[in-house]
C-alpha cells in the first residue's frame, strides 16, 4: 500500500475515474459498433446471428480485457484514511 498525501490520494482518484469513464465509453462504442454496424452482413456464428454474438460476447471479453487493464495499468493500492496525523 502506496503513502501518498491528501492531494495525491484525489488526483489518483481523479485519474482513475477518468479512465474507467473512458473505458465505459469504448465498451459502448464497440457495441453499437459490433451490433449496428454489422448487422447487415450475413453470417453466423454458433448458429446465432454474427452481429449478436460480436455485440454480447465481444462486449464481454472486451469488458474483461479492459478492466485488467485498469487494475494493473491505472489503479493503486492506497488507504483513503487520513495520515496526516
Amino acid at each position: 500500500m502506496e503513502k501518498m498525501s491528501y492531494r495525491e490520494k484525489f488526483v489518483q482518484m481523479n485519474k482513475e475515474a477518468k479512465a474507467t469513464w473512458i473505458v465505459m465509453a469504448i465498451i459502448i462504442a464497440f457495441w453499437w459498433i459490433a451490433a449496428f454496424g454489422t448487422y447487415q452482413i450475413d453470417y453466423t456464428i454458433f448458429h446465432m446471428p454474427g452481429w449478436f454474438v460480436l455485440s454480447c460476447l465481444g462486449v464481454w471479453v472486451l469488458s474483461i480485457i479492459m478492466v485488467t487493464v485498469l487494475t494493473t495499468k491505472v489503479f493503486k493500492n492506497f488507504s483513503l484514511e487520513d495520515d496526516d496525523e
